[in-house]
């Protein structure tokens, strides 16, 4: 009996994601298409009809929405801004916790895929930086969104792949600058041991929240004399 149309559409989803679970926990090199396969509940020789190696898989997890936070932490950040809290803060602490540092299937990919997809072929490295700087200009409309800045979009969805608009340079400096300081803690915690890691996740929290009330306060002096 021939497979429906869909099939075809459905099993890639499938590897995919099993692939993206795989990359995030265990990094690029050290996955192959038999575990991803595997993963997916699907036998090699199907790979190829979707795939044409595991460069090719990482682009495609990449453009298929590799996504940054899982769906709880988004979950727990949508919670903590409705309560009115802060979300910079709320985010740092998720980040940089114990729970991101022993789940990596579970968080986000660039603490875990950085030093390996710099070894790569230059497609992934590509697709990689993709992810990076949608990561930094969505952390920036946030920093700028808190800030009151004006004209900034009210209703971006951050996990959609809209193209943010009228976000000022300095706040994706910071954004980049932040970013940069939250995935290399979160790389030395998980190279350390627990006393160490709690001592660079405590660090890098207190660090966050140092900058982002500096940064905030003297936004606002800026947007101040400008009005």
């Amino acid at each position: 009996m021939p497979y429906s149309p869909a099939h075809k559409p459905k099993t890639r989803i499938r590897i995919l994601n099993a692939a993206t679970a795989l990359f995030k926990k265990n990094g690029f090199e050290n996955v192959t298409i038999d575990q991803v396969m595997a993963e997916a509940g699907l036998t090699r020789g199907g790979f190829y009809a979707h795939f044409k190696n595991k460069e090719d898989l990482f682009v495609a997890c990449v453009e298929n929405g590799m996504s940054l936070l899982s769906s709880p932490v988004l979950a727990k950040l949508r919670k903590a801004e409705r309560a009115g809290g802060d979300w910079v803060t709320s985010f740092a602490e998720l980040y940089l916790s114990r729970v991101h540092i022993e789940n990596p299937e579970l968080g986000c990919a660039l603490p875990t895929l950085s030093a390996e997809v710099s070894r790569s072929g230059v497609r992934a490295q590509e697709a990689f930086s993709r992810l990076i700087n949608q990561a930094s200009e969505k952390l920036a409309w946030k920093l700028a969104k808190e800030d009151d800045v004006p004209g900034i979009d009210r209703h971006i969805n951050l996990e959609s792949d809209q193209k943010l608009r009228n976000v000022p340079v300095q706040y994706e400096q910071d954004a980049i600058a932040m970013l940069a300081m939250m995935v290399g803690a979160v790389v030395l915690s998980r190279a350390v041991d627990d006393e160490t890691a709690d001592k660079v996740l405590a660090s890098a929290r207190h660090s966050v929240a140092h900058f982002h009330a500096n940064q905030s306060i003297s936004g606002k002096q800026k947007l101040s004399k400008t009005i």
